[in-house]
């Protein structure tokens, strides 16, 4: 038979190149390989051309190397791949295209395929020219050769491994990303497979289900957790859970998503799944991946949260004061029931209105101002300020706003506290009213005890000073006349004016009578008792060892006691008064008794000046004072003063 040749040229290197070459990645110009046979003229030529064109062009790398290791034959990918020519390559032994690191190892592929009859795949690295090592599979089948009397060569396909090991690399890294997000990933995650066994699971998935379930094991499916509830406290079987549905393709709501699972303690966390269906390239669900949000936490908070807003709206709808909110413009976004009641509006009317339209306009340019102080500024404000009823009327309130602010600080909206404050302002017109009549009271009290001091003094102390006056002339008289002076004239004049200083004193007792010691009212009401002047006899009866210790109550007591003798010797008619001071279980009682002609309707003691100043002192002391007729007659004035 006749040889034929098989190494086609590889074109050398040129700084031209070739018009029918190609330049390989690593630099070196590949030319198409010259045919064996250009005109074959038999079919053995025909399928010998065929056989070559099927070595050279073949797509992946070949090469054929004796038992020593030299290269027998080589193709334009395996050339290619080492970066050499061809024509360098035929004859020369293959260990110069194998990395040093490697060379050992592919003289043990040699002797191995020595001595296998099969295939024997190695992995090595080879070089190019350049250097540059890459990985590739040798795998090499023992054959005879025909043309060379039956030697044994070693067919050997060289497939490159760099893009399958660049591939395992980048797979390498993409689990070992997936691994590091799976177990560091803030949430609990888990798999199953399309049966719901449990295929793995994060820590924080053991954390949340309080237990480590087994994988694999048909009783440990869909969920880790032993028991599984809806929101509601119900029972969910796992094969109902979502993780469950999803592997069954069902399409979950937002109401499916969440859970209430119960861990080995017993205790109870509320859940928020995700389960995703993992799909096959047919389409087929394989698997499914489920993230579970422990959201026991936010749900608590919701839950406080939800609380603590019905119980503020309880407390707002059933406060005494009323309550409103409004937006910046002022315009009420809410309104208890006592602010819709105060102005005889439903919520539904005054929502939408400004406050302003319901403030009086005698009051709205103050209004406005402060609010928008209140808008500006952050300012809480205060007045007393009038609104205007559905109905017309007017209604005072007392007014209180303050300023709603964001977290930032921002003002975002303004509640208002108002209160009813027309009974006030009635009551205050009245006590204004009633100030200017005390005021008139009062004078009249000034000018009836100016009168009464004087009358005082002029009936007692003038009459004693005249009768003196009298005697020194008369003394005077007979001195200058007959030059005697009679002892018993100046015992008479010194007499007198005893008598004078004596009443001077009683009128100053009068008029600031009590000691501020405990005994000092039964002492001063004892001399009041005694005093010359009073047309009708009047006596004290007092319990023993009574006293009172405030001084301003005990002062109060006496002029009460004082103006009710002078009325009683003025009016009663009497033959006898009475001042009785004693205790009670509830306290003190001070009378004023007599036996005169009692109280009638057109009696001034029940409607003068007297009685008013008398009941403004009880009152004063927060006592009481009642004024009563007694049988057969007389009357009796008390005053009861509580512990």
């Amino acid at each position: 038979m006749k040889k034929v040749k098989t190494s086609a040229t590889v074109g050398e290197e040129s700084s031209t190149g070739s018009a029918n070459g190609s330049r390989s990645g690593n630099g070196a110009i590949v030319h198409a390989p010259k045919p064996v046979f250009r005109y074959p003229k038999t079919e053995l030529e025909a399928a010998i051309q065929r056989y070559v064109d099927l070595f050279d062009f073949a797509p992946i790398g070949y090469v054929t190397f004796d038992r020593v290791g030299r290269i027998e034959e080589i193709n334009v990918i395996a050339a290619r791949l080492v970066g050499r020519p061809r024509k360098h390559l035929i004859g020369a032994p293959f260990v110069v295209c194998v990395a040093k690191a490697d060379a050992q190892l592919f003289l043990r592929h040699l002797l191995e395929c020595r001595f296998s009859k099969g295939p024997v795949e190695t992995e090595v690295h080879l070089k190019t020219r350049d250097g540059v090592e890459f990985p590739v599979l040798l795998s090499s089948t023992p054959a005879s050769s025909s043309m060379k009397n039956g030697v044994l060569l070693f067919q050997t396909a060289i497939v490159d491994l760099s893009a399958r090991q660049r591939a395992e690399e980048s797979l390498r890294q993409s689990e070992k990303r997936y691994r590091t997000l799976f177990d560091l990933v803030p949430v609990a995650v888990y798999t199953c497979d399309a049966e719901g066994l449990i295929q793995e699971y994060n820590q924080r998935a053991v954390e949340l289900w309080g237990r480590e379930p087994k994988t694999n094991d048909p009783s440990e499916k869909f969920c880790g957790s032993l028991k599984i509830f809806y929101p509601d406290g119900r029972p969910m079987p796992h094969h109902k859970c979502p993780m469950a549905r999803a592997l069954r393709g069902e399409k979950l709501t937002a109401a499916d998503l969440e859970i209430v699972v119960e861990q080995s303690s017993g205790a109870r966390r509320n859940v928020l799944v995700s389960p995703t269906a993992l799909r096959g390239p047919q389409g087929k669900i394989i698997g499914a991946i489920n993230c579970l949000h422990d959201i026991t936490v936010r749900k608590r908070t919701e839950n406080a949260l939800r609380e603590s807003e019905e119980r503020s709206r309880t407390v707002i709808n059933q406060s005494t004061a009323g309550i409103a909110g409004t937006d910046l413009a002022g315009r009420i976004i809410f309104a208890n029931q006592k602010f819709c009641s105060m102005l005889g509006y439903k919520e539904r009317e005054l929502v939408g209105k400004t406050i302003f339209q319901i403030t009086h306009p005698g009051d709205m340019a103050e209004s406005q101002r402060l609010f928008h102080r209140l808008v500006n500024k952050a300012e809480p404000y205060q007045l007393e300020k009038r609104y205007r009823r559905k109905e017309g009327s007017t209604l005072w309130v007392s007014f209180s706003a303050s300023p709603l602010r964001d977290a930032e600080g921002k003002t975002r909206s303004a509640v208002a506290v108002v209160l009813d404050i027309s009974d006030q302002k009635e009551a205050q017109a009245i006590l204004e009213d009633r100030a200017r009549g005390l005021e008139g009271e009062i004078l009249a009290i000034s000018d009836r005890e100016q009168r009464r001091i004087g009358q005082d003094l002029h009936d007692s102390l003038c009459q004693h000073l005249t009768a003196i006056a009298f005697m020194a002339r008369s003394v005077a008289l007979r001195l200058k006349k007959h030059r005697v002076i009679e002892v018993e004239h100046i015992e008479k004049i010194a007499e007198l004016i005893n008598d004078g200083v004596t009443e001077a004193r009683t009128i100053a007792r009068g008029l600031h009578p009590v000691e501020m010691e405990p005994p000092g009212l039964v002492t001063a009401l004892a001399t009041l008792v005694k005093q010359p002047h009073w047309p009708v006899p009047c006596r004290l009866e007092a319990d023993e060892e009574i006293s009172v210790q405030d001084s301003t109550v005990a002062l109060h007591l006496y002029r009460i006691a004082r103006e009710a003798v002078i009325n009683a010797n003025k009016y009663a008619g009497a033959r006898e008064i009475i001042v009785r001071m004693g205790r009670s279980t509830k306290g003190i009682e001070l009378s004023v008794i007599d036996d005169g002609v009692g109280i009638s309707a057109n009696s001034p003691l029940g409607s003068g000046m007297g009685f008013h100043i008398m009941q403004y002192r009880a009152r004063s002391m927060g006592a009481r004072l009642e004024i009563k007729p007694i049988k057969p007659h007389g009357t009796r004035v008390t005053c009861y003063v509580r512990k």
